[in-house]
This record gives C-alpha cells, structure tokens and sequence, in this order.
C-alpha cells in the first residue's frame, strides 16, 4: 500500500515518533471515506468534522490540498476506476499532525443486511463524539458481535439507551418517521447527514427494551451507504431495501 505523508509518498511503513502520544496512546483523530470509482464522497462533511475536533483539542493540521492528495493516492495503488475505502489519519506529535492519506479496495455490497448484537459492556465518554484513533472498545464490541454471529454491536448507556453501533449511525423508523438516538455521547455520522437532505430524522431517547415498536432499523456509513438491520438481538425487524438504497445512492455518490 502506497501512502501520503509530508509530501511524499511512501510504501507501506509508517514512521511515527516512539515518545509522542500518537504511537504511544493512539492519540489523534481519523476519517474513513469512499472513492466511489470515480471521486471521493463528500470530503467536507469529513473534513469538517476533524478540523472541529482538532480545534477543540488544541492540535495545528499541515495544510494540504486533500482532493487532489486523495486523487494522487488512489493512483499510486491502482484504484482509479475501483471502490475503495479512504483513510485521513491525523496522528498527533507535539501539537501539531502531518495527516497521513491511504486508500485500500472495499467490497460494497447493495443489498447487503446487518445484524446487531447489544454489547454487554458500557462505555460512556465524551470522547465518543470524536472519531479519534484510540478505538480499543468499539473494536471489542465488534469482535465479541462477530464471533457471536452477528454482523455488528450495538452500544448503548448505562441507562440502557441506545448510542450507535461500533462502525455505524443507527436510525429507526416507526411508520414514515425516523428517529436517531438523542444522545452526547455518540459520532456526528457524516452519512447521516446527507441522510438528513432527504429524509426527517427526529431526536429521541430510544431504550434497548422497547427497539420492538420500530418497524425499521438502519444503519450508516461513509462505506455502507443506508444499511437496513434484520435484527437487534433476538428482536428482528422487516428490511427496507427501498428507502436504504434511495438514501444509498446520495451518500456513495
């Protein structure tokens, strides 16, 4: 894999100061995002969302022009015409972060379904509304999720109500309205906000123990596009390919 850093471009290993808390702590933030087979999908939506969280934590970004970097990296690994998943890192060293820019291939798959397994362990932090590289929980929730057969987890407070899951915004729509969960300690899902350009989604606390009064799950990513659930746990519900595709084809495209 071919990557960009500092205005070069560099095959396979990353080098990263072993003092600084980027390598020592997973300290810095990360987009992931599509290259469709032709452009990146919406890159300030993405880009929005990290310089917010760079600001907030005092951390001075290099600047690069990123549509064109991007473009340059698909290239250099042979993607020009192919889907594939894009990654800004922003590792952070004494302040400041040199981004890092990768591209590897991705299988989409539209009419693909998800099932979610609630996570048995909570965690709840006000980093969780930030897409930061430090990720160890949501990448255990994950794995727990999939050595049980599941697709995904879902996260959820101490309270019991749901958050979003470990790679994916959830909605859940109960006749014509969708609901997102109201919640601080969740990612601002950049697919659901092109979502948002198409569809109402309305605010809500929603519970684990009463999920059953939806008619539909879904969730959302910059990869996935609108992804209908089959199930929560052991409550399933009925999939809409309709809706997930319309609202598909804006977020991939």
């Amino acid at each position: 894999m071919i990557y960009f850093r500092n205005g070069e471009f560099i095959e396979d290993e990353v080098r990263l100061d072993l003092a600084q808390p980027a390598f020592r702590t997973g300290y810095g933030f990360f987009e992931t995002l599509c290259w469709n087979g032709s452009k990146i999908c919406h890159l300030d939506l993405h880009l929005e969302r990290a310089r917010k969280s760079l600001a907030e934590f005092g951390i001075a970004e290099e600047p690069l022009d990123y549509e064109v970097v991007i473009s340059e990296v698909v290239a250099a690994n042979g993607l020009d015409n192919a889907f594939a998943r894009v990654n800004i890192f922003y590792p952070a060293e004494q302040g400041r972060t040199q981004p890092i820019i990768c591209a590897v291939p991705f299988e989409y798959i539209p009419d693909r379904t998800w099932s979610l397994k609630p996570c048995p362990q909570i965690f709840v932090t006000p980093l969780m509304a930030h897409k930061s590289t430090n990720r160890m929980d949501y990448v255990n929730a994950w794995q727990d999720a999939q050595a049980d057969g599941f697709d995904d987890a879902l996260l959820r407070d101490f309270a019991g109500n749901v958050l979003e899951s470990s790679f994916a915004s959830l909605l859940f729509r109960k006749g014509d309205t969708y609901f997102e969960p109201r919640t601080e300690y969740k990612l601002p899902g950049t697919a659901q906000k092109v979502a948002e350009r198409y569809i109402e989604i309305e605010a809500a606390e929603i519970h684990l123990a009463h999920i059953g009064q939806f008619d539909h799950v879904y969730a959302l990513n910059s990869l996935g596009g609108m992804i209908p659930v089959t199930a929560v746990g052991e409550v399933e519900f009925e999939v809409d390919f309709v809706n997930a595709a319309m609202v598909s084809q804006f977020v991939l495209g």
